[in-house]
């Protein structure tokens, strides 16, 4: 596939990195151009379909992420004048089209269905880090609506998929519009039309690393449950209907602490489920004004911290999370602020049993609604933040980095490290000395650099009695950019970027 890159200070655009497995080369005809940069990108046939992201470096600089989509249906772009029916753009599906959403203006495409063929249809944007908020109307050729479908589907809200059944043999219209007929610079999806699955959610939604564990789709169509173990940060899965085209696709994540699962009935504390401490709590709001309730046996002075992922998973609920004493009274509760998922720490006044309760805000229920809970004891530690994620150096001269460190009942030294494509490159000041909040590495790049070099990297910090964190950014620019998205791409939280210029 190749990728192409528009915008100023292109020329001899040469590193273009990826969040996924891929080989990537540089079209050498358009290396000199200084607005435009193009690579041939290779993904290997075992690589799952995903939301995948991208950087481009060149010798002036490092360019802005940009998210991607890697998938098993074929690309077309969208044709331009599609602003009517009589002009609708013929699709041959399967296939994914790659388009531009212009305000008042229609997107119209055209198609051919046979009688009680069902085709399954996606709009990606939000997940894409556009600001295209997609409504879709299907028409037959005589005019005749058939069905419409607006962005908020579950697990993908504001984005959209559906998937429609035809009564006869014929040609179909879809039109495509922007919910608030906006668009300009920003606004842009990815209409997919196949033979692929409606997957609103999966469950469990994440596991033990390197366990091998089944993951049950939730969908309307029969489909088989997946055998996968998980490794990395996160796992995508992807499922197919038999003799399908296309993948639906699913981020889940991967922990270390052992599943728990919500085992009904626990509507009151009498009935909760006993966990043990770590454990990722896996459940599903499955009646209206379900809650759900957990036991753990804590020693006063213990502190628990419950961490949700609903949202950051792809899953349409939120959550409201209460721990009690064994006498009912209510310690800690969630509150709804920012990307959380509800999160809520509470220590034990005395020995004994302690509970937490887990509802869902607005009193949703259904299959699709479904959480996972990390549920751990709070151990002295750390964590580490910095404010940047993209820096530029020339070689053998040092750039910095500034890591701040917030310190839970720990006060001894932080030794930070690189980790990644961070080859040749020297560090200094990687210590956060004793009881001290931040330190500015200085990295040297080698001396041998090349101008438009890109160094991936992260930073990691340890500390004594096996105690690590991860190093993630606090850039509101990025953040910002990404605003809308659900679920937000794990690896940008995490990963740096060094570019070598002139």
């Amino acid at each position: 596939t190749r990728l192409v890159f528009t915008g100023k200070n292109l020329a001899n655009a040469a590193s273009l990195w990826t969040s996924f497995p891929s080989s990537t080369v540089p079209v050498s005809d358009d290396l000199a151009k200084g607005n435009f940069a193009a690579f041939d990108v290779t993904v290997p046939l075992d690589i799952p379909v995903q939301i995948g992201a991208v950087r481009l470096a060149s010798p002036k600089g490092v360019g802005a992420f940009r998210l991607l989509m890697v998938d098993d249906l074929p690309n077309l772009a969208e044709v331009s004048g599609n602003e009517s029916r009589e002009r609708a753009q013929f699709v041959a599906g399967p296939i994914s089209v790659d388009g531009i959403g212009n305000g008042t203006q229609l997107d119209w495409f055209e198609f051919e269905a046979s009688k009680n063929e069902a085709i399954s249809f996606e709009v990606i944007a939000n997940r894409l880090g556009s600001n295209f908020d997609p409504a879709v109307r299907v028409y037959e050729a005589s005019g005749r609506q058939l069905a419409s479908f607006f962005g908020d589907s579950p697990g993908i809200a504001p984005d959209l998929q559906f998937r429609h059944r035809f009564n006869k043999t014929g040609r179909y219209f879809l039109r495509l519009r922007d919910m608030a007929y906006a668009g300009g610079l920003g606004s842009f999806f990815r209409l997919r039309v196949g033979d692929f699955p409606i997957v609103s959610g999966v469950f469990p939604q994440g596991n033990k690393r390197e366990e091998l564990k089944p993951f049950y789709p939730i969908s309307k169509q029969s489909l088989p449950l997946v055998l996968a173990t998980p490794v990395g940060a996160e796992i995508w899965l992807n499922f197919k209907l038999p003799k399908g085209v296309g993948s639906a696709y699913r981020r889940l994540a991967v922990g270390e602490a052992p599943n728990a699962y919500d085992a009904e009935p626990n509507d009151m504390p009498s009935q909760a489920n006993a966990i043990n401490l770590p454990s990722a709590i896996n459940g599903r709001f499955e009646k209206p004004k379900d809650r759900d309730w957990y036991a753990v046996n804590l020693t006063k002075g213990d502190r628990v911290r419950f961490t949700g992922a609903t949202r950051t998973l792809g899953s349409p609920c939120d959550l409201m999370l209460c721990v009690t004493d064994a006498a009912g009274k209510t310690l800690a509760q969630s509150e709804i602020s920012g990307d959380s998922d509800g999160e809520v720490s509470a220590e034990a006044k005395s020995d004994g049993v302690h509970f937490m309760q887990v509802r869902e805000l607005a009193e949703q229920a259904g299959e699709h609604l479904v959480y996972r809970i990390e549920a751990e004891r709070v151990q002295p530690g750390f964590s580490l933040t910095i404010a940047e994620h993209a820096f530029t150096a020339k070689a053998d001269e040092p750039f910095s980095v500034k890591v701040t460190a917030t310190r839970n009942k720990y006060d001894a030294p932080i030794q930070l490290q690189l980790e990644g494509a961070a080859n040749g490159m020297k560090i200094e000041g990687a210590t956060i000395a004793k009881g001290k909040k931040e330190t500015t590495l200085k990295i040297t790049p080698p001396a041998n650099a090349k101008p438009g070099t890109l160094y991936a990297f992260s930073v990691t910090g340890k500390g004594e009695k096996g105690s690590t964190a991860v190093v993630t950014q606090t850039n509101e620019s990025l953040l910002k950019q990404f605003r809308l998205m659900t679920p937000f791409p794990t690896v940008l939280r995490s990963q740096l970027h060094a570019t070598i210029i002139e």
